[in-house]
Order: structure tokens, then sequence, then C-alpha cells
């Protein structure tokens, strides 16, 4: 036994010897006087031989008054036995003194952790508390004890309020309570205290496990800004308390792919901490918070190391409520825990507001992470198939890059076609299935029958001049309010204007940012806004008669909040983007003045009629149609699919068709045709 250890053992039996109980010698068949001895001289205490018990006791007074004697005097040699200066600590006491260390504990913390460590690791110690409570012969090897059993053996000036259940030591997950209330160490714990030696490094091997490799690019999170490189620049020069940066955004955008691209970046190993128990099963809370507080020591210790938490709402949840009843953990405590990282530390949510202001307001860098642009996508596809050895034509890069997938559905549609030797186009139907899965409804619009031409739109301004005037604007925060009847060409100019623009398009509808719940419709607004801007896309809001009706209309208070979100953003969006609505009259009064560009559409005239029956039919146009008053080119593209249909190609009865579309349309039947 180590010396520090004997020592110790002397220190818990010397607070037991001290107690009013032990005035008088024990039974001849007690507890305590078996463990003397059987472990007495192991532990360093003057051998002891009490006068037998076994006399009368009308006749052997004397002998009673003998064996009291004999134990007054091995009493006070026993506990002048314990005056010793404590000797150099052992390994075990290291061990204990580096969680005292990592997690602030008080003495009593520390005193209670190191007798439980001990319980666990030392027969002769764990022998002494069963004989303290009597139970020396019934305990099994590995005993447990609740609070009041190792009290015989607490030294003065212990504060037992400082042990009790909403203690530090079972917040940080260092001791658990079985369904008994009887204390252990939990497997972190007795992870370290079994550890041959104590190295920041070997211990940091051995709680955390094998640092995680990058497997994207610095370049490939260029559509995050400026912050990617500020990243960088504070986890360089994080000296004394940690760095702490949170990354945010929707699942899947490469939140956690940039912590370890980040650390390959500064060259520091990446350990994602709290991820699962000793049996590699879900950790609690308790267990999560005790990984953290052990790697950020480890991490300052071991240097070169970033600590990231994910999921990091799991442990905050809560904890910024008023209401402390449904608070998990203290307040001041996890803000404390933020505060005192001492190795750079990256937190991961997916919904910032389960963090709290509290939390937020604390770290040093906080990053939101937007699904990026097509040409980072493209990167991404580029990089995981080279890597995948994935071959991968420019149409099928082309194709995976356009869908507005974050990087981990593009990474895991490639690799699994990859692993089972599929193809693009089954590349494609994963990463298809993964975004309907995420609520993507519609992947990619249907290829229209004919491409887009603004010269066989009709609208109330020159529609290709305004494209050449936009193209060269200065300005990129460009607004359009595109009216008029249903497929006279709304929707499809917003599209080309930003294929001018070299724009990707985002495509919102009324369904996509209206929720049932109270205040959802707004934060889907903004986000669609922020991604937006994040994508550097140009955003087309469909229905927008139904995002901005009129306020004075309103008949429930959701309605005018709605407007008003509608209204801010719009203001101070940087990027283009165009509303589209059938009924411009009943949008609210104060949208005129956001809209830079109103454009009215129109149903085509003659010249635009006979040139567009030309450009889809390769035939010249009857001049039967070409006095209807309300053909669009939406009416044209769905004749054009009748006739690939069904084989059509007689003027005749393509012209019949175009003349039923505009037919049966309400307004019609009041207008009458031109033949």
């Amino acid at each position: 036994m180590h010396i520090h250890e004997r020592w110790t053992i002397l220190q818990y039996f010397c607070a037991l010897l001290t107690s009013k109980r032990y005035e008088v010698p024990p039974d001849d068949d007690g507890d305590i006087l078996n463990w003397i001895k059987s472990y007495g001289r192991r532990s360093g205490l003057p051998y002891l031989k009490l006068p037998s018990e076994d006399y009368r006791f009308d006749k052997d007074a004397e002998m009673r008054r003998a064996r009291r004697e004999v134990w007054r005097t091995w009493r006070a040699a026993a506990l002048a036995a314990t005056r010793k200066p404590e000797p150099a600590p052992s390994p075990l006491q290291k061990r204990v003194d580096f969680f005292v260390k990592c997690c602030g504990l008080t003495q009593s913390q520390g005193y209670l952790l190191a007798l439980l460590a001990r319980i666990s690791s030392n027969i002769v110690c764990g022998e002494l508390l069963a004989a303290a409570n009597g139970s020396w012969h019934y305990r099994s090897r590995h005993q447990t004890f609740d609070i009041k059993e190792l009290c015989p053996v607490f030294r003065p000036g212990i504060d037992m309020r400082e042990l009790r259940k909403d203690s530090a030591l079972l917040r940080f997950g260092l001791v658990e309570l079985d369904s008994n209330d009887n204390l252990s160490l939990t497997d972190t714990v007795e992870r370290v205290i079994s550890m041959p030696r104590l190295s920041a490094r070997e211990v940091r091997d051995q709680l955390l496990g094998k640092t995680r490799p990058a497997t994207l690019h610095w370049d490939d999170f260029a559509h995050i800004g400026a912050s990617r490189d500020l990243a960088a620049r504070i986890v360089e020069n994080s000296e004394g308390p940690g760095a702490n940066i949170l990354l945010y955004g929707p699942p899947g955008t490469g939140k956690s792919e940039f912590a370890k691209t980040l650390g390959a970046r500064v060259k520091r190993g990446v350990h994602f901490i709290g991820e699962a128990d000793k049996q590699s099963s879900e950790p609690n809370r308790r267990e999560r918070v005790a990984a953290l507080m052990i790697a950020t020591e480890l991490g300052a210790a071991a240097g070169k190391m970033i600590v990231v938490v994910d999921e990091a709402d799991d442990l905050f949840a809560g904890v910024d409520d008023d209401d402390a009843s449904t608070r998990d953990g203290s307040k001041v405590f996890m803000n404390r825990l933020v505060e005192q990282t001492r190795a750079p530390t990256i937190w991961i949510t997916n919904d910032i507001a389960r963090l709290g202001p509290a939390v937020v307001r604390r770290m040093n860098l906080v990053m939101r992470f937007p699904r990026p642009g097509v040409a980072v996508r493209q990167r991404i596809v580029e990089r995981v198939a080279s890597r995948a050895k994935f071959n991968l034509d420019t149409m099928a890069i082309g194709q995976l890059a356009r869908l507005p997938a974050a990087p981990a559905l593009i990474e895991n549609a490639i690799l699994s076609a990859a692993r089972m030797g599929g193809s693009g186009e089954e590349a494609l139907q994963i990463l298809g299935g993964g975004l309907k899965a995420m609520g993507y409804s519609e992947i990619a619009p249907p290829p229209a029958p004919i491409v887009f031409d603004p010269s066989l739109s009709r609208a109330d301004v020159d529609l290709c001049a305004l494209t050449t005037k936009i193209k060269a604007a200065p300005s990129k925060a460009l607004s359009f309010c595109l009216s008029g009847p249903p497929g006279t060409g709304k929707s499809a100019y917003a599209r080309h204007l930003a294929a001018e623009l070299g724009l990707e398009v985002l495509d919102k509808r009324y369904s996509d940012l209206t929720s049932s719940f109270l205040g959802e419709s707004e934060k889907a607004i903004a986000a669609a806004f922020e991604e937006a801007a994040d994508l550097g896309a140009f955003l087309i809001l469909d229905e927008a008669d139904s995002l901005l009706r009129d306020r004075g209309a309103a008949r429930h208070s959701w309605e005018i909040t709605q407007v008003n979100e509608m209204l801010t953003w719009m203001e101070r969006h940087p990027l283009p983007f165009a509303c589209t609505t059938n009924a411009p009259d009943t949008l609210d009064p104060a949208t005129a003045r956001r809209f830079l560009f109103k454009v009215r559409f129109l149903p085509m005239d003659e010249g635009q009629i006979a040139a567009a029956f030309f450009r889809a039919f390769g035939i010249e146009a009857p001049r039967s149609i070409l006095k209807l008053e309300l053909l669009t080119p939406g009416d044209f593209a769905v004749v054009v699919r009748k006739a690939e249909v069904l084989g059509e190609r007689e003027p005749a009865r393509l012209a019949q068709w175009l003349e039923e579309e505009v037919a049966a349309k309400p307004e019609g039947k009041l207008v009458k045709m031109g033949f």
C-alpha cells in the first residue's frame, strides 16, 4: 500500500476513533475490533492485545478495568500514529486532485470524492467503512454507502451541506446515486482513477478518444463570410481562458464539419465530447457536463486541442427559464461553465433560441450556418466524389449541385451511391429523397415547354429594356412587384431576371411561410429573407397578396404582425426579390414604397401571339387566334405539353385548344372571340 494511502486510512480511522462510541473498548466480536485485527498492522496502527471478555461478571471486575486500561493506552498510541505529517500524494490522490481542480470542488466535496475513490479501489478502506457501520461481514467487494454511513470517518470541518443531492459532485456527473441513495463514482471518474499514469495527453486519449479528421476544405466554407477567418484567429490567440464559439443553423449545414476543418486550419486536434458513456450508450446531462469540464481542463493542460459540444441545447435547455421548477440545472452554474472554459470550445446547436440570451452573450463569436450556394455545393460535390473515387460527369455534378441541399446531405448521397457501385442518377435520387424528407416538397421545377422570352410577355413596361438596365445597375437592392392575371409570365420573368443577374433562385410560396402557431409565420418570413441573403439568391415570393393583405381589413392580430414582418424585411433586404400577385388591389398601401419596380403583366398582343405560335410549333399561327384577348404564355405552355402527349401538329387543332384555354377562364366567358 502506498504510504500516502496508509496515512489517509489512518486519518479516517482517527476520525472514527475520536467518537464517544470508542472511548470504551469494543466487544470481542465487534466489527471494528475484527478490522483492527485484520488490517491494523498493515495500516500502521500499533499492535492491540485486549484481555478476553470470556470471564464471569461477578468475579472479574478487575479484568474489565484492565481491558479498559489497555484500550485507553492503545487508543492514545493509535491517535498519536495518525498525527504524522502528510506524505507526498499517491497516484490515486493525484487523480482526485485532478478532478477537484478541473471541476472547482470545495474541500468537503474533494474529501468525499477521495473517500469514494478509496472505497472503490482499496479493500482496506471499504472494510473500514463497513465495520464502522456494523456490517463488515455482509458487504461485498464493491461496496456502496449512503452519506450517513460515510459520516463516521469525516474529519472535523467537513460541511455536510455541500454534499447534498444537488451538489456539484452530482451536477458534474462525478458521483451518482442508486435507487437506495447509495453513492458511487461514475464511469468517467472510474476510468481516470484506474489509469496507470496520469498525463494530460493520456487522460485526454482515454476519455475523449481520437481526434476527428476534417473531410472538407477551408474554401468550402467561404459562403460563411468573414466570420470564418475570424473564428480561426480567435482560436489561434486563445490564451488563458478558452474562447467560446457558437455555431447555429439548420441540420446538415456543415457545423460539425466546420469544427473539424477549423481544427485542421489551426493545427489543433478536435474532440467531440459527451457523445457516449463507457458502455457506448447514450450519456445523460450530468455525464456530458462532467465530460466537458474534464475536456476543457485537459485541453488547457495538453494544449493544441479544440473541445466541441454538439447538440449544446441539451445542456442548456431550460436553464434560462424564469420558472425554476422547469429548469434543468443551475442557471448560474451553466453561465460560469461557459465563462470558465480553459480550452477553445465550440458549441453547436440547431436552435439558438433554446440556449437563451444569457448563454449567447457569453460567446466570443456567434456564427450562423446557412445552406451554401450553388458554387459552394458544386465544389463539395466534386471533392466528395473525388475522395470516394466516384465517377461523375459534368452534367451529374451540375444536377447534384443545383439541388438545395446541405453539405451533409450531399456527402451522404454520393457516398451511399459509391458504396453500392451506383451512378450519378442514383446519387441524385438519394439526395432528392433526403430533401423531400426534410420538407422540400418540390425538388426542382419541371422544365418549361417554351424557354421564357421577355419579348413574348406583355407588360406596362418594356421588359427587355428593363432587364438590360437592371443588369447594369450598380445596386443589388432591387425589389419588384409583378402583378397580373395567371399565366402572363410573372414568376418566369423573375427567374429570367435572376439568371441574367447570375443569381440562384430561392422560391417561397404562401404555404412555406405560414403556420398555425403564434409567431411561427413571422419566424418563417425572417428565415426566408435571411436564407436568400446567405445564399446570395434572388428571392421570389409567390402569392404575395396573401402575405401583404391590407391591414385595414385584418380581423386577427397575427394578420397585422405578419404584414409588419414582411414590410420590415422588404425594406432592408440587400439583394433582389420579387413578389408576384394576381390581386394587386388587395395589397397593403404601405407596400407601394417598398417596391422599386411595379410591373403590371397583361395578356399577349397579336404580334406576340403569332411569334409564340411559330416558336412553339414551327408553323404560322392561324388568323383565328390572333384576336384572342386573354391569351397568355401560360396557355401556350399548356397546349405545347398537350400536343407533345397526343402527337398533334395540325394548326387548326392547336388553335382550337388555345381558344378553349381562353374560354375556360372566368373572364373568358364574357369576352367575344375574334372570329
